[in-house]
């Protein structure tokens, strides 16, 4: 953790604690002291294996506990350890298999493809696939490929979530950000994503731009699109700050990355950020990993942060609601409040709201399918529809809208 934090870090579980210092690929000796003693104390194994699982950190749990305090650990705890960090890594070797067997169907009909999440960032920050898990494939595609790979990847035996026709695709596009695909009994998940975020959360990245930013790396030995470090760190806080920082992976995943490229263009990582109106999603996800983590920032983001009072009071809601042990799901209007602060311009909140309010999803047409002479009437029907179901159960997700 940064020192800004060390006043509170005694507060933490202890299970929390040893979490936290098994979190990161490199360990110096400080960190090493400090996992061995928490290794020490006495612990709830069970709880800290579940939450390890829960915030997506079992394979560096193992993997930390294993190189430093292997002696200390209890040998059962160790061996459930080890049992789940191997079946996470053969799991892990399939879906990057089934990836790029996706990528080569769509290349071989002219569609360029980037894998988003998943194994790629495992390679990219984590440096293995074992060490991150992850359940489903994230693929980002140009807006004109999508109907190709949906009937490509159908042709492979996966269904699609929403059953849209060639005319509902235009709206859909428009609408929506992303499709998800299903095999096997939902044991193999595709997202197909042509956008970073939902329509409402008012995140317009200029794709063409994006596209031309793209570079190449490697995976398993064959050729990948990845984003730049740049716009990768971008993505990485604008995932975070949509599902509102619920895994500390996703923070991780941050610090890992600023300590693994000591050349980012900080000037063009806040520019394009500035630009999209999505600097103080940025500066968060960033203040937390040093928060967190410890990341080394510099100057000019650590102005920057100072310069925004907002961004340390969200993240300490961010990091009491995290670092519990038990944490609880936020309601829709803590979760809606929440997004609108992470946005500095005022136009962008307004837009937030009119559109989470107005804008119909597939999911309105398939709880009331009308006919296209009555599909005006979807924007005045969608605020009724929220209305009853979030007065029944306050806890449901954005995602669900």
């Amino acid at each position: 953790m940064s020192t800004d934090s060390k006043q509170t870090e005694s507060e933490l579980s202890p299970e929390i604690s040893l979490l936290l210092a098994c979190a990161r690929t490199r360990i110096d000796l400080e960190t090493a002291d400090r996992i061995r003693e928490s290794a020490r104390r006495s612990l709830d194994w069970d709880r800290l294996i579940e939450t390890s699982l829960a915030h997506g950190l079992m394979p560096l749990l193992y993997e930390n506990l294993n190189t430093h305090c292997a002696d200390i650990v209890p040998p059962s705890r160790l061996k459930q350890l080890k049992d789940l960090f191997q079946k996470n890594a053969a799991r892990s070797v399939l879906l990057t298999g089934e990836l790029l067997d996706i990528l080569e169907l769509f290349a071989t009909e002219g569609i360029e493809a980037m894998p988003y999440k998943g194994p790629a960032i495992a390679i990219s920050i984590y440096g293995r696939l074992a060490l991150r898990q992850f359940s489903d494939l994230d693929i980002l595609v140009r807006k004109r490929d999508v109907w190709r790979c949906q009937q490509l990847l159908i042709s492979r035996g996966y269904e699609p979530h929403f059953n849209i026709t060639e005319r509902q695709l235009p709206s859909f596009l428009k609408l929506g950000y992303v499709q998800m695909f299903t095999r096997d009994r939902r044991q193999s998940v595709v997202e197909l994503h042509w956008g970073i975020a939902s329509r409402f959360f008012m995140f317009p990245l200029d794709t063409d731009r994006f596209w031309e930013r793209l570079r190449s790396s490697n995976l398993m030995g064959r050729r990948i699109l990845a984003p730049s470090t740049e716009d990768l760190l971008l993505l990485l806080c604008v995932h975070g700050a949509k599902d509102l920082w619920e895994r500390l992976e996703w923070i991780c995943g941050i610090a890992e990355l600023v300590r693994a490229h000591m050349d980012i263009d900080w000037d063009a990582t806040t520019r394009n950020a500035r630009e999209l109106g999505a600097e103080r999603i940025l500066l968060l996800g960033l203040f937390l990993a040093r928060d967190l983590y410890g990341a080394e920032l510099p100057d000019l983001i650590l102005r920057r942060i100072d310069e925004q009072p907002t961004i340390k009071s969200l993240a300490g809601e961010v990091r009491e609601n995290l670092l519990q042990l038990n944490p609880q799901s936020l309601g829709l209007r803590q979760r809606i409040f929440f997004h609108i602060r992470t946005r500095e311009r005022l136009t962008d909140r307004f837009r937030y709201c009119t559109r989470l309010l107005f804008t119909t999803t597939p999911i309105d047409w398939q709880i009331l399918p009308l006919p296209p002479s009555l599909s005006f009437l979807y924007p005045l029907l969608r605020p009724l529809r929220l209305a009853k179901k979030y007065a029944l159960d306050h806890t449901k997700s954005l995602s669900c809208f």
